[in-house]
């Protein structure tokens, strides 16, 4: 149950986050609250930066196969776009 309301919050988190409702919700918090905020967001950046937490990620990255760089976009060669047909095949209902 906690699981799934930690997932709840965070959820709400990152809405509020991506449609700017965060800053206005935090407008209206208490000055303490909001140093208090950007005092633990300044931590986790300088934490983020580290070189031994860069080094752990790129570990992880490479035991994994995830790259932690910018994605490649690989492009079809022709023969792969000749099989394809120019419009999606029709979906099958159930």
């Amino acid at each position: 149950m906690r699981f799934l309301l930690g997932i709840a919050a965070g959820a709400l988190g990152m809405w509020a986050y991506k449609n700017g409702k965060l800053q206005g919700i935090m407008g209206a918090a208490p000055e303490s609250f909001q140093q208090q905020v950007s005092s633990a967001s300044d931590r986790v950046k300088q934490a983020a930066s580290h070189p031994q937490v860069q080094d752990v990620i790129s570990a992880v990255g490479n035991r994994t196969g995830v790259s932690t760089g910018e994605p490649q976009i690989i492009t079809p060669s022709a023969s792969e776009v000749a099989g394809r047909p120019s419009e999606p095949l029709p979906r099958e209902t159930p």
